[in-house]
């Protein structure tokens, strides 16, 4: 073995030659020890693959015709070997026809020199070959630091849904809790104005920490794949009244008020109520948030069709009178995380949204903000009539869940 050290101090790349013919070892190991590469000799394949068993070096000279084990064989046995694949292999052959270089690279070569040797052409050949390898080499290892790092982060995310999973489980019971008990003393007790007052901003400030948390679950649902709609048939009309009933209320702090108009046309639609009723609370109670004073939220459900025109549909558009939201950003409040700069300061960020678009996607429907709308916000639903499957009836007992202090 000849070995020498490369410019900077550092050891020099080792060539494993393989050749039956010691004149040929003899004449390439000259050349590429005085180019400063360590050598090591082997006088055919089984010497090969023995060292090549212990250590790899960086490249492998190999001849084609040998006795025994040719070429061939033995470059198939070198890919065989757990990291035989990274080892560059040049082929030498005196053959120069186009079937012995097919059947060089059909072995696994990664190019071939003819004899007689050419120096030049010998320490070209090899000193691509090693360049490949050096930036094939820092390639994987790149790679092993990036999986290394997406582990990581994946690890972390994990722990975190955990987290927000187990924090959104034990919030549940003690707000429907607080909830429950302050609407009781709502029902029973003859308070003083102020007292009634607080009261009410109780329940306002309650219900909204039960839509957080519900927004919470069901985002996390969405994003493991898990949010599967309970279906059933239910009057769209009369849901919507209901919530609209419910949420005058909670915006009568504001003075603003709340405008519904059913077209005749809706009828019944096959879908989960209790995410159908949480997608409209939500737009409500963004339209409040952005909303000014003293105006209207309108909501309008009117018939449609799905946008290939061959399924009815029911399209529910919430309407406010705020500021808007600029073009460049109507995509981006329905992202998680997402974060829009609107006019006049308006701003949007939260998990309210997000959780309409995952609600509305897994009925096979749409959401979209109105670019016509003259003033304000119009955020459109559009829901399919029919398209789902109804669902089997839930037995057990009622779980604390969608839609308030209690769901099915």
């Amino acid at each position: 073995m000849s070995a020498g050290w490369a410019e900077g101090g550092k050891p020099a790349a080792t060539v494993l030659v393989v050749d039956d013919n010691l004149q040929n070892r003899e004449v390439a190991e000259g050349h590429l020890v005085s180019a400063g590469y360590a050598v090591i000799q082997a006088e055919g394949g089984a010497e090969a693959l023995a060292f090549l068993g212990t250590r790899r070096p960086d490249l492998v000279l190999l001849d084609v015709l040998m006795p025994g084990m040719d070429g061939y064989e033995t470059c198939r046995r070198i890919r065989a070997l757990p990291e035989g694949g990274d080892v560059p292999v040049l082929f030498l052959t005196a053959l120069g026809d186009l079937e012995t270089h097919k059947a060089a690279l059909e072995s696994g070569a990664d190019d071939f020199l003819t004899k007689p040797l050419n120096r030049t052409e010998l320490l070209i050949r090899v000193r691509s070959l090693l360049r490949i390898k050096l930036l094939s080499d820092e390639l994987r290892t790149n790679v092993r630091v990036i999986e290394t790092q997406r582990d990581a982060l994946l690890a972390a995310q994990r722990q975190k849904d955990e987290l927000t999973a187990l924090i959104v489980h034990d919030l549940k019971n003690p707000l429907s809790s607080i909830l429950s008990n302050v609407q009781y003393v709502q029902g029973r007790a003859t308070l003083p104005e102020d007292e009634r007052e607080s009261l009410d901003d109780v329940v306002r400030a309650s219900q909204a920490m039960v839509r957080l948390v519900m927004n919470l679950l069901d985002v996390s649902r969405s994003d493991d794949g898990a949010l599967v709609p309970h279906v059933s048939d239910f009057d769209v009309g009369g849901l919507l009244a209901e919530i609209c009933s419910e949420m005058g209320r909670r915006i009568a702090d504001k003075d603003q008020r709340l405008v519904l108009s059913v077209a005749p046309a809706v009828d019944r639609l096959r879908g989960d109520r209790d995410l159908v009723r949480r997608i409209v609370e939500n737009l409500i109670d963004n339209a409040y948030k952005y909303g000014p004073r003293s105006t209207t939220i309108s909501i309008d459900a009117v018939p449609a069709n799905m946008d290939d025109g061959a399924e009815a549909a029911v399209e529910i558009r919430v309407r406010d009178e705020g500021a808007g939201i600029a073009p460049a950003y109507r995509q981006l409040v329905f992202e998680k995380y997402g974060r829009a700069g609107g006019q006049e300061g308006r701003s949007s960020h939260g998990l309210g949204l997000v959780f309409c678009r995952r609600a509305v996607g897994v009925h096979g429907g749409a959401i979209w903000i109105d670019d016509q709308a003259a003033r304000g916000s119009c955020f459109c639903v559009r829901l399919p009539v029919g398209r789902l499957p109804l669902s089997r009836p839930r037995t057990g007992p009622r779980a604390v869940g969608r839609g308030g202090a209690a769901a099915g």
